[in-house]
């Protein structure tokens, strides 16, 4: 559910009492451990769900506009970029879902859409190197996002290269070598900040599932 002010999700939730709040990129709205129990809808920009440790971050969802979600996740949840959101303690929603049965398929999407990642991603971190991780994310975003362009498949991604990180398990410089390396093999080529034409979709889909180097053989 992608809405915009208008929409009955927004409105139904301003009725019940939800505020708005304006988040600075890098801003936290949730962290484990933390007492207060809120849901809060996207109302623009983009938040990121995910799990740290001492020297390691793991994304396991972006939310975009229209997306529902509770800061009482046990993750952190961070304004990837300058973003609006509406708040609400949990039983306001509850009385949202009351007045507005749409919105509860909003939650589930998002829900299901952390779970799947999560599962992803502990399958990648069990299995797969981050070439195979890497492979395996551009595989799956192409499936979702790729079109014909020329003798290519045109990607264009609303993520830049930290998000892409962050989705991985790793750095943003691991991230630029390997593209780069995908480039020199001839297996995609980089358009432009986060537009990529696929060259060679089968030989990321065969690197995605097992183990071992990119060849360009």
């Amino acid at each position: 559910m992608h809405g915009s002010d208008s929409s009955p999700l927004f409105q139904a939730a301003l009725l019940q009492g939800f505020r708005q709040r304006n988040l600075i990129e890098g801003e936290l709205i949730g962290s484990p451990g933390a007492s207060r129990d809120s849901v809060f809808i996207v109302r623009n920009g983009r938040i990121r769900v995910y799990l740290a440790s001492e020297d390691k971050e793991y994304t396991l969802t972006f939310l975009e506009a229209g997306d529902i979600y509770s800061t009482h996740s046990g993750a952190y949840i961070q304004a990837a970029k300058a973003s609006e959101v509406l708040i609400g303690e949990t039983a306001l929603m509850l009385r949202t879902l009351d007045a507005l049965p749409g919105a509860a398929p909003s939650i589930i999407r998002a829900l299901g859409q952390t779970l799947a990642n999560s599962m992803q991603l502990i399958e990648d971190l069990a299995f797969r190197d981050v070439e195979g991780r890497l492979a395996r994310f551009f595989d799956g975003m192409l499936a979702r996002k790729g079109h014909p362009h020329g003798d290519a498949q045109r990607l264009e991604l609303d993520l830049n290269t930290e998000d892409i990180a962050h989705l991985l398990g790793t750095t943003r410089q691991t991230v630029s070598s390997l593209i780069n390396r995908l480039a020199r093999q001839g297996i995609l080529s980089r358009v432009a900040p986060g537009t990529f034409d696929i060259h060679r979709p089968d030989m990321l889909r065969t690197r995605s599932r097992q183990p071992g180097k990119l060849s360009a053989g």
